[in-house]
């Protein structure tokens, strides 16, 4: 005699049609690309120096390296769910395979005690999806008994029998149409001790393993959050039955999951991608940077729904004593704690230059000597802290005497460029007899090919006797010696 259950199904088979009942796997939704951008960033900075950047985190859809198991209750009533899932595993499969790294997948399923077996784990966690599709397309609707199944035992059991990798993301796609016995006692189970949905709940969270939750609508059964004791009959060996209303939502919110109610059978391969690519994501960028190097993130570290954006404000600092050169910080952005691949990885390179010191300038000859009104070169020169190479270029001279006045000898202009030199200029030997002497000002810029500084003066005195006391700058007279 059928149980309920499975008449139910089969009533179901009878009035639905295969093609209305399955969704075909080109219906089951597309998955996207993930990334940090901007992926590379080349800056020049200076000792002391720091800068900010934003760097947007598209996440992935898929959490990285992901080992996904298909937990099924295959019970009579299951047919039209079992059906769905076996015809668009392989599609599932293939779409996260195309965008997550190094993706493996397993499969089991479970009955009830005492009518059948309690979980088979049919495909342990494997890199060969062809071995995962056969294994899903070995699922039977058969046996079943009350209304709760061995849903607790499965989870129990397949914590270690699934064989998840021990880097992976671990996740545990589930679905079915009734909620699980509680306890699953060691008397009808064989276990050492009882399985209950809290010890259950304790060990997937310890191993990491979150829960996507899919409760089925079949039209014979509560769904996976139905309430496990009032229609449990079967397991008088573990006395009173226990349990509540809600199991699948409070495991998948207990292990970072998802939970999806009231899904029709056909719409069963949907749901599954919708909830893997809908988990919680952590992001926590990591820097590895040369010395002299820092990199720092506010915030330190984000979660946002999978396939979502996380942005964070970077910033790169060079220390005060860091030596000039080519200098890098590679950030991986990791993934609950994972590497998410090269998409996930962005480089800034960073040139440490100091810049020439303009402040420590020079001319020689800094005094012209005598005062014959002939013009005479002068060099100017810049130091870079670094040792570079550098381009000096005299950008204009004043002095503070006026072009022509009494007893200079008569002369204009005081200064001329010298071609194809622009660190230096000509300026003429001569000053006032009656004055204290005369001071050029020569302002200078240089650069290194990489910096520049602007504000760099030198002076040119030209006393007025050899033997008495330098010339004195009258600042107030700014004079063009070029006219």
């Amino acid at each position: 005699m059928l149980h309920p259950r499975q008449a139910g199904a089969r009533r179901m088979a009878l009035a639905i049609t295969a093609a209305s009942l399955f969704t075909t796997a080109s219906a089951v939704g597309a998955i996207g690309a993930p990334g940090v951008d901007p992926a590379h960033v080349d800056l020049q900075l200076h000792p002391g120096d720091s800068t900010k950047i934003t760097k947007t985190v598209k996440t992935p859809e898929i959490l990285p390296k992901p080992d996904i198991y298909f937990l099924a209750d295959t019970t009579g009533s299951m047919g039209g769910a079992l059906a769905n899932v076996q015809a668009n595993a392989n599609d599932i499969m293939t779409q996260v395979d195309a965008v997550a790294n190094q993706p493996q997948f397993g499969a089991g399923q479970y009955k009830d005690f005492p009518a059948s077996f309690g979980f088979q784990n049919d495909a342990a966690i494997t890199a060969d999806k062809p071995t995962v599709t056969t294994a899903i397309g070995t699922w039977t609707p058969s046996f079943g008994g009350d209304l709760p199944e061995a849903n607790l035992f499965a989870l129990h059991k397949l914590v270690t029998a699934a064989n998840f990798r021990s880097d992976s993301s671990r996740i545990v796609v589930w679905f079915g149409d009734a909620p699980g016995h509680d306890s699953v006692c060691s008397t009808i189970s064989g276990e050492t001790d009882d399985v209950t949905e809290a010890s259950v709940t304790a060990e997937l969270a310890a191993a990491g393993i979150k829960v996507i939750a899919v409760s089925v609508t079949s039209g014979a059964a509560d769904g996976l959050n139905g309430d496990p004791a009032g229609s449990s009959g079967d397991y008088g060996v573990c006395g009173t039955p226990g349990g509540a209303t809600g199991q699948a939502d409070r495991i998948a919110l207990a292990t970072g999951g998802q939970a999806f109610s009231d899904v029709p059978a056909g719409d069963v391969a949907n749901k599954i991608i919708e909830g893997l690519t809908a988990l919680p994501v952590t992001v926590k960028p990591v820097a590895t940077c040369t010395p002299g190097l820092s990199a720092t993130f506010d915030p330190a570290e984000k979660t946002v729904s999978s396939g979502s954006e996380a942005v964070f404000e970077e910033t790169i600092a060079v220390a005060a004593d860091a030596v000039a050169g080519m200098g890098t910080c590679t950030v991986d952005f990791l993934i609950n704690g994972l590497p998410a691949g090269d998409a996930f990885i962005e480089t800034n390179s960073v040139r440490i230059n100091r810049p020439p010191n303009c402040a420590m300038a020079t001319v020689t000859p800094p005094k012209l000597w005598p005062p014959n009104h002939k013009f005479q070169t002068v060099t100017a020169s810049v130091p870079d802290p670094d040792g570079d190479v550098v381009t000096t270029t005299i950008t204009a001279v004043t002095q503070d005497e006026a072009l022509n006045t009494a007893a200079d000898g008569n002369t204009t202009p005081d200064a001329a460029w010298v071609a194809g030199h622009s660190n230096q200029v000509q300026v003429r030997a001569e000053r006032s007899g009656q004055g204290d002497g005369r001071v050029y000002r020569i302002s200078v810029s240089a650069t290194d090919g990489k910096d520049t500084c602007t504000s760099g003066k030198v002076y040119v005195s030209v006393p007025h006797d050899q033997s008495g006391p330098a010339a004195v700058d009258t600042a107030a007279v700014i004079v063009n010696s070029f006219g």
